[in-house]
């Protein structure tokens, strides 16, 4: 099915010039109207490529368009009169010139007005959308065609409106033509498709800019510009990262997008070039390479990727602060194992390896295994009357996180018990920085950061693995993070 869509002008009342159209290197032909060439060069053009023709055009009329009626439309040639029109409307005159003329239509195309008001678009805009979503929904092979160049004075934004309505329902125009005026040539029929696509990239990059959602492809079918398509495909890899919630694929692409940027060559005229700047302001410090995840947690707090930052503060965080040496322990030295009779040794990393593999946790990395235990020996949060602990609330805005009460001290010398072999085991001790050793604000800092990372992780596993009933709102857990970050900068400055 081909449908034309395209908005009426009004018709002076009087004589109408004879002028003349050409499409690129075809024969040029005569028309009076200015809404008539475009629909007759395109019939033709279906017919002589795809044997077709329009099947629909439809048109948005103005009240003017409509009900205004016109006592004489003379159609003047060089040779005199050639038509001659009594009481008529612009939507008659439009009909009545498309089957007469050069190129006139052989098989009247079903014609179908949507009226408009230029003060209020939306109205017509909705009876526009709710009529091609039923001729989409008619056919298999639905092309939409547009015709810009006639209408009231925002008929630009009112065919905007309806191409961004369409694109979210991957409804895209196969051509959108417009005509150049010429004084001493033929007027031009010109395609031009690419600037909706120029558009739509833009859209696009608003999307990506704002919200980290995928660029089409699509938008770049016309769009001769490599460096526009390697740059969408550097946005999508980020993009689909995040929406699997894969932070590792994320943190390569990030850097994959940093070394595009400083590596590129863009064309001077590129559209990219208008997009640079707000890339480097959005990403920041993110497209740096001293950059460190915590940047990353706030960078997704940012944009309301709350999962995502979750997940990196529970699988990224622990290697983090053992990089930084917030904690930390010495995976080759060799520690006695408990119960051997014959006191053998063993190196820590491999005794980490034995109790993984003892709880079935061999897909875990070896610091979030210990990290994790080494939070819970600590003995930090409140229990029951059944010794049981009690979940830490996440209810506080993110100030109040640098300062909540503790219940108990910990004892940073406790130390965590690997499984190496049935009964037998060995003690690990896990240490801090010095500095927070010597200080006691950031001890309690230290344990503050630790309550909420574990209490975060929970969260995290609540909502990925569906274990359990989330009871904290958004809100909530935006301060949390917050907090989290706080506390961490804290304790990255120790």
């Amino acid at each position: 099915m081909n449908v034309l869509l395209l908005a009426l002008s009004t018709v002076s009342n009087g004589k109408l010039n004879c002028f003349s159209y050409q499409y690129e290197d075809e024969p040029s032909f005569n028309g009076y109207y200015q809404l008539e060439p475009i629909p007759k060069f395109l019939n033709e053009k279906l017919e002589k490529e795809k044997q077709e023709h329009l099947d629909y055009i439809i048109t948005l009329n103005t009240k003017e368009v409509n009900s205004s009626v016109l006592d004489t439309v003379i159609c003047n040639s060089k040779n005199g009169i050639e038509y001659e029109f009594f009481n008529i409307t612009a939507k008659m005159f439009f009909e009545k010139m498309l089957c007469n003329g050069q190129k006139a239509f052989q098989q009247m195309p079903k014609i179908i007005s949507i009226p408009i008001d230029v003060d209020d678009i939306i109205p017509g805009i909705i009876l526009a959308m709710n009529q091609l979503r039923k001729l989409k929904d008619k056919s298999n092979d639905f092309n939409l065609y547009i015709d810009m160049h006639g209408g009231p004075r925002n008929t630009q934004m009112t065919f905007q409106t309806i191409l961004s309505l369409l694109k979210h329902e991957s409804i895209y125009p196969s051509s959108i033509y417009t005509i150049i005026m010429n004084k001493s040539k033929p007027n031009t029929i010109k395609d031009d498709t690419k600037y909706f696509d120029y558009i739509d990239f833009v859209s696009g990059m608003n999307e990506f800019l704002n919200f980290g959602k995928p660029i089409s492809i699509k938008s770049l079918n016309n769009l001769n510009d490599l460096s526009l398509r390697d740059f969408t495909e550097k946005a999508n890899q980020i993009a689909d990262a995040l929406t699997l919630c894969d932070m590792s694929a994320f943190q390569k692409s990030l850097e994959d997008m940093s070394n595009w940027l400083n590596n590129r060559e863009i064309k001077q005229d590129s559209l990219l070039e208008l997009f640079i700047k707000n890339i480097r302001m959005d990403y920041g410090v993110l497209l740096k390479e001293n950059h460190d995840v915590i940047d990353e947690i706030q960078w997704c707090l940012t944009k309301g990727y709350l999962q995502q930052a979750l997940t990196l503060i529970e699988s990224k965080m622990p290697e983090e602060l053992f990089k930084k040496g917030i904690f930390h322990y010495d995976e080759n030295f060799m520690v006695e194992i408990k119960k051997d009779p014959d006191k053998s040794k063993i190196k820590v990393k491999d005794a980490i390896e034995c109790a993984k593999a003892a709880q079935h946790r061999e897909w875990e990395s070896d610091i979030n295994y210990i990290f994790i235990k080494w939070i819970k020996v600590l003995d930090i949060f409140d229990k029951d009357d059944n010794g049981k602990h009690i979940s830490f609330e996440l209810n506080k805005t993110h100030q109040e996180y640098l300062d909540f009460y503790l219940p108990f001290w910990p004892d940073f010398k406790n130390k965590i018990f690997l499984t190496v072999s049935r009964g037998k085991s060995v003690a690990l001790k896990v240490m801090l920085k010095n500095e927070i050793y010597i200080n006691q604000d950031l001890q309690d800092m230290c344990m503050r950061f630790l309550i909420l990372h574990y209490t975060l992780k929970q969260e995290r596993n609540i909502a990925n693995h569906a274990i359990g009933e989330r009871k904290t709102n958004v809100y909530d857990i935006k301060e949390a993070i917050a907090g989290y970050i706080d506390l961490a900068r804290i304790l990255y400055r120790a």
